[in-house]
């Protein structure tokens, strides 16, 4: 069952709580703490753009190496010019091809090694 009357000690309580704002004054402080605010996400905006920044710059020392590493191995073995042969062999002579076989012959060798042992 519902009544129609409120708690006079709960109208007593919003009554001392509720005060009026004057109009002038709600709105300097509404726009005081928005342009606060807005200060804020400026200043994270300046502070996020300073780490990657910094980031950037200490990622560019790795790829320099990287890119170092990869005119190394880009350097070609036998100078052949222009010609037909040099279009032909140009995807295995350079170093980073010779490295690539290198690699492959010495598990292929390891692999008939293990199953040699196994098979005795």
């Amino acid at each position: 069952m519902m009544t129609d009357d409120s708690d006079p000690l709960l109208q007593t309580l919003f009554a001392e709580a509720q005060h009026d704002l004057d109009g002038e004054a709600f709105t300097a402080h509404v726009m005081a703490r928005t342009r606060f605010l807005r200060y804020r996400v400026v200043a994270a905006w300046i502070c996020v753009a300073l780490i990657l920044a910094a980031g950037a710059w200490f990622l560019a020392i790795p790829l320099e190496i990287a890119q170092l590493i990869a005119q190394v191995l880009a350097t070609t073995l036998f100078d052949l010019s222009d010609s037909w042969l040099a279009w032909l062999f140009l995807p295995v002579n350079n170093i980073a091809a010779l490295l690539v076989l290198s690699v492959k012959a010495i598990r292929m060798g390891r692999k008939k090694m293990i199953r040699a042992s196994y098979a005795n």
